[in-house]
């Protein structure tokens, strides 16, 4: 039952801290356009665009801290390994079943690394390194992961910001159009 408490608290976690900063990073990039366009108003089109920009911007940022609550669990992680493999000889060879039978203990014991981590072949590692190696492969992966997740946060950023500029209706006023003549400006 604490597992399950484990990932739920950790999982509202990562969503709020999400929400909150999707909705500062939606807020921001809203008012940078109307800074950007000063004589353009938002339609309601433009608030739909960012309606759906925050959720799919909130899905990825909801992701990108997960994925750094786990990168936190390095050390628990690295600790835990090495009390499973305390008990062998320091010079023994481990073979990839052993090295799946550790990441599955592990799982159970940090059910969130067991999302991101289900198989392990660590062959040929002693007891002495292989919870290094776990932990390094499981920080590089996380990297690799936050990376795929921010390109595509500032993808869907870029293409939102460019579909809500489309979506404002330009103002006349500065524009220099239909601009209403007095007599004694008119000039032949």
């Amino acid at each position: 039952m604490g597992a399950f408490f484990n990932i739920l608290s950790n999982s509202i976690g990562s969503l709020i801290i999400g929400l909150l900063l999707t909705a500062a990073a939606v807020g921001l990039m809203f008012f940078i356009i109307k800074s950007w366009y000063k004589h353009n108003t938002f339609t309601p089109l433009s608030y739909i665009v960012g309606a759906v920009l925050f959720l799919i911007l909130s899905f990825h940022a909801s992701i990108i801290c997960g994925a750094i609550t786990i990168k936190g669990y390095g050390d628990d992680a690295e600790r835990l390994i090495n009390g499973y493999v305390g008990a062998l000889d320091a010079d023994a060879l481990l073979s990839a079943d052993d090295s799946q039978a550790i990441i599955e203990r592990l799982g159970e014991d940090l059910p969130l690394v067991e999302y991101y981590a289900d198989y392990a072949d660590f062959h040929g590692h002693t007891p002495s390194t292989i919870a290094a190696a776990m932990n390094d492969e499981l920080q590089s992966f996380m990297n690799e992961y936050i990376l795929k997740h921010v390109l595509w946060l500032l993808f869907f950023a870029v293409v939102g910001a460019f579909c809500i500029i489309r979506t404002t209706e330009r103002g006349l006023a500065g524009r220099g159009r239909n601009k209403v003549y007095t007599r004694s400006e008119e000039q032949f």
